[in-house]
């Protein structure tokens, strides 16, 4: 799959993830509790499915020989998917105490890039002839971080009007929070595909 098919794709379940979110979110707002449980469980879930999606679109770059297909099928064996879901979940709220990177601009590309680091040993783990190294060295983190702060304030020039318009249109507040995951989510792609060539030397 073409990188254009995948900003198709990726673009696509980013809206139809937040716009189910914003749906519920203010079909709900006047029950307190359940904005409470959509905000902090309802939603980070169902981000955490789009970007295993999103995931599942990048990882073939492991290998010539994977496939979305294959990402899939790796999850669904042995009850993958349900310790994906879980580390990915319970990670998030790990992060969310660790200074700056609690920052969805960081955290997110830390949950992808661990999402991909699961499915890969699942699937090569056994047959290296070395153990995986998943851990890239300081080089490789610092081109992520540059990229990644250029990631920040891009978003947070575009994110503002457009959580303003969304705010006024369905008579909510505080959607900057799913813009701005939706923003990142999208730009997160070369980190991706960077992490993805660094294991992919390991094969």
């Amino acid at each position: 799959m073409n990188l254009f098919w995948i900003l198709v794709f990726t673009c696509t379940s980013v809206i139809a993830g937040t716009s189910l979110c914003f749906y519920l979110l203010a079909k709900t707002e006047e029950v307190k509790s359940t904005v409470w449980i959509l905000e902090h469980v309802v939603c980070p879930i169902t981000r955490i499915v789009v970007l295993l999606f999103i995931v599942s679109l990048i990882y073939p770059a492991v290998s010539p020989e994977t496939s979305t297909h294959d990402f899939w099928r790796v999850l669904w064996q042995q009850e993958h998917f349900n310790q994906a879901i879980n580390i990915l979940f319970f990670g998030s709220l790990i992060l969310a105490f660790i200074p700056v990177v609690s920052h969805p601009v960081f955290a997110l590309p830390l949950q992808s890039c661990l999402s991909i680091a699961l499915v890969f040993n699942w699937q090569y783990g056994t047959t290296l002839a070395e153990d995986p190294e998943f851990i890239p060295g300081t080089g490789f983190a610092l081109k992520i971080i540059l990229y990644l702060l250029a990631v920040y304030f891009a978003t947070r020039s575009i994110s503002v009007p457009i959580s303003r318009w969304i705010d006024r249109k369905l008579a909510i507040s505080g959607s900057i929070r799913l813009v701005s995951d939706s923003i990142y989510l999208t730009l997160q792609i070369p980190v991706m595909l960077m992490y993805c060539s660094y294991l992919r030397d390991q094969i």
